[in-house]
């Protein structure tokens, strides 16, 4: 007696789990029954989605217009007066022309590793608190507290890079 309802599930559960397959498998096809339609991917996805590319690759131009305009950067001749400061923000090159100029390192770890401005005309670093030659090329490598205080009445230094004048 007890035979009957366990084959009749059992039945039952097979015949439904055969129907769900046959199903399933039976007429799908992308063709015939599409996720989205192709008038919508024309007419509303493409225009949203041109729209945010246009929109990143004009960004993305800025940014690249901006980076070549200041690695492209010609030489400038600055007329730097007496107790003002040049720091560097990044990479900067300068050549004293006339005057005289004291290295200035601000960093605590600089002045510990004995960092300065690189003189690559001489082949050797002008530390902190030490003249810097004229017409050398000096080279300070990045924006870490490192620039030159003008000690004369005026100094005029061919410069190009970022940098900021204090004082």
């Amino acid at each position: 007696m007890k035979k009957f309802p366990k084959l009749t599930s059992a039945f039952l559960l097979l015949l439904a789990a055969l129907t769900l397959c046959v199903s399933a498998d039976g007429a799908y096809s992308s063709k015939d029954d599409p996720l989205v339609s192709l008038s919508y991917v024309n007419d509303v996805l493409g225009p949203e989605i041109m729209a945010q590319v246009m929109a990143r690759v004009e960004k993305e131009y800025i940014k690249l217009s901006d980076i070549s305009k200041a690695s492209a950067g010609s030489y400038t001749v600055l007329a730097v007066k007496k107790g003002q400061t040049l720091m560097a923000v990044s990479c900067c090159e300068a050549v004293v022309l006339d005057g005289n100029a004291v290295t200035v390192v601000t960093s605590a770890a600089n002045l510990k590793a004995g960092a300065g401005i690189s003189d690559l005309t001489a082949g050797s670093v002008v530390t902190n608190g030490n003249v810097l030659p004229t017409n050398h090329y000096l080279v300070i490598p990045k924006g870490d507290g490192r620039g030159f205080t003008v000690t004369s009445d005026t100094a005029n230094i061919l410069v190009r890079g970022e940098y900021n004048i204090t004082g």
